[in-house]
């Protein structure tokens, strides 16, 4: 008891001094103008920013439309050669709907690291002058933004997350993003892009999270993917895309999250997928698929199978029905599944779609 006590009292006195710290020092006046011309290029009117005290408070009410809703701004009192000043290293301003565009000021805050304006309507396009920032995260989820991706944001070598998922974005992909190597997540789902993946994004080889979905690349799955050794999640749905599924991929043993729907992959399911030891979700839906299910299945953590709408014949292999699992095999050609087979048994811990998943029509 008296552990958790002092343990209570030493954070208290660390709250106290830094609320002293920055209260001492507040933020550069170029900073807090920064930030007040960054809100309003956004339409965020409704809240100021206090460099006094590093916070952001509104100035008029504004209905909280979600549970995930945030607008708040973080200082650091410990960086920069001037050890008097507080600097903006993040800004967060999401689900409040502003209806702005970006603003080319981000550049003179020297020392921000985070911005995410998630889930607003901003429109425009990403000003190129953000290239010359030193960000590590970027999250522009969910808003109304076009144009093409700038090539100047390849000069952000210091990112390690990017995340421009739905909107309508529209243009190739620039090869400048090769240079990103520290980037760990790419996620440009739901939006326009076209052409072929750059090859100088194999440079990647930080690269754990990768999802383009629902776009209009070009040409087929590519073979630098194998450089991605880190990589937990691939995600291709509806791409643009196309099959073969690289026999390579093979050498990414930390994968966990294949997910290839969609893309008009013809051939058999590669021998090697069901060898992946780590893998948890396969989606191969919405394909060309044909052949067998393989008996050999070691990939004990796979727990999520969706191969519906393929042309996948033969036997349900009983490997493939751990405990836990769910399982879509509807819209296939596999031999009909009696009663007393696996796959038909009652009270099983596992849940697995059959319907119309037999050559011989009969929904199951």
């Amino acid at each position: 008891m008296a552990a958790r006590k002092a343990e209570f009292m030493l954070l208290l006195i660390l709250n106290v001094i830094i609320m002293q710290r920055l209260v001492e020092s507040g933020v550069p006046q170029q900073e807090v103008e920064a930030v007040g011309n960054i809100l309003a290029s956004m339409n965020a009117t409704s809240w100021r920013f206090d460099g006094d005290d590093c916070s952001l408070y509104m100035v008029s009410e504004v209905p909280k439309p979600s549970l995930e809703a945030s607008a708040s701004i973080g200082c650091d009192c410990n960086i920069g050669n001037d050890t008097d000043d507080c600097h903006v290293v993040r800004i967060t301003h999401k689900f409040y709907s502003l209806d702005g565009v970006l603003s080319p000021e981000l550049v003179k805050l020297p020392y921000l690291r985070s911005i995410d304006f998630a889930y607003n309507y901003l429109s425009g396009t990403i000003p190129p002058e953000w290239g010359s920032a030193t960000l590590q995260e970027i999250s522009l989820l969910g808003n109304r933004l076009t144009g093409s991706i700038p090539p100047e944001l390849g000069n952000i070598t210091t990112l390690t997350k990017l995340d421009f998922e739905a909107n309508q974005f529209s243009g190739p992909l620039p090869s400048e993003l090769g240079r990103l190597t520290n980037l760990s997540t790419l996620m440009l789902s739901s939006n326009m892009l076209t052409g072929k993946l750059p090859a100088t994004l194999g440079q990647l080889g930080n690269l754990k999270d990768f999802r383009i979905n629902e776009n209009n690349f070009s040409g087929s799955i590519p073979d630098f993917i194998q450089n991605w050794r880190l990589l937990t999640r691939l995600e291709m749905v509806a791409s643009g895309l196309t099959g073969p599924i690289p026999s390579n991929i093979s050498l990414l043993e930390n994968l966990k999250d294949l997910i290839l729907r969609n893309c008009i992959i013809s051939g058999e399911i590669p021998e090697y997928i069901w060898l992946m030891r780590k893998l948890e979700v396969l989606d191969l839906s919405f394909n060309r698929l044909v052949g067998r299910i393989s008996n050999n299945i070691l990939g004990r953590t796979l727990r999520f199978v969706f191969l519906t709408a393929n042309m996948l014949n033969g036997d349900i292999p009983v490997t493939l029905l751990v405990n836990g699992a769910s399982i879509d095999l509807s819209y296939n050609n596999f031999t009909w599944q009696g009663p007393n087979q696996a796959t038909c048994r009652q009270n099983q811990n596992y849940y697995i779609n059959l319907f119309r998943s037999s050559s011989t029509g009969k929904p199951m």
